[in-house]
């Protein structure tokens, strides 16, 4: 039986990630959250090429040579144990759950504490998608599905919202009102028509839907 794991999204910018290990799975690991902004620390005596790079340009901040030891983990706000050696992986883990810090274990999801999800993104919309651990096969397909189905109409209207996020909290105070106007806009079909001109040329539409002025925006 699948664990009840709770979703969430963390802001780890400039915070500190460990990751222990230097081969293929550790180097994915370690590019994504560095995509994301956090501050990775790699620890591991030798590099895959890849991961090589990633410490050499930069991406990955500190890179300790060596095999895993205590002291590691210190102040980190996730830890991934990606190693080749089960043991290695089982004193990352109980280290880190020792130091209060979430770890996710390679090939060992119930050995985890946080599952690190195949990830859809398009702009500003991000989709994860996890089987908790049981397939990430099946994540992979169903993430490539909804790569399909949610593309750059969907990003566009999303940044489109984002652009008027103030006046349509002024203009429809109650939130009831927020959803409709919103469910309408997207009902009216603009999400093809974003991905078909753009963003820019749907603006004032947008803007008119939601009850917002739109001659303000034309006439910048």
């Amino acid at each position: 039986m699948a664990r009840d794991l709770y979703p969430v999204f963390l802001d780890l910018a400039d915070r500190l990630v460990v990751v222990v290990g230097g081969g293929q799975v550790a180097t994915d690991r370690a590019a994504r959250l560095a995509a994301h902004g956090a501050r990775v620390r790699v620890v591991s005596p030798a590099l895959g090429t890849s991961l090589a790079e990633l410490v050499a340009d930069g991406r990955v901040a500190e890179h300790r040579a060596r095999p895993y030891a205590h002291g590691d983990l210190d102040g980190a706000a996730l830890v991934v144990a990606a190693t080749d050696d089960a043991a290695v992986n089982r004193q990352v883990r109980d280290d880190a759950r020792a130091a209060g810090a979430e770890v996710n274990v390679a090939d060992d999801p119930e050995g985890s504490t946080a599952v690190i999800p195949a990830l859809m993104r398009e702009g500003g919309l991000s989709i994860a998608i996890t089987t908790g651990g049981a397939s990430p096969v099946v994540s992979r397909r169903i993430r490539e599905d909804l790569e399909a189905r949610f593309g750059p109409g969907w990003a566009g209207l999303i940044s489109l919202l984002a652009e008027t996020r103030d006046e349509l909290v002024a203009a429809h105070p109650d939130i009831a009102a927020r959803r409709t106007a919103v469910e309408a806009l997207i009902d009216s079909g603009v999400v093809d028509d974003i991905a078909a001109t753009g963003p820019d040329a749907c603006r004032a539409r947008v803007r008119t839907a939601l009850g917002l002025d739109a001659a303000a925006v034309e006439a910048a």
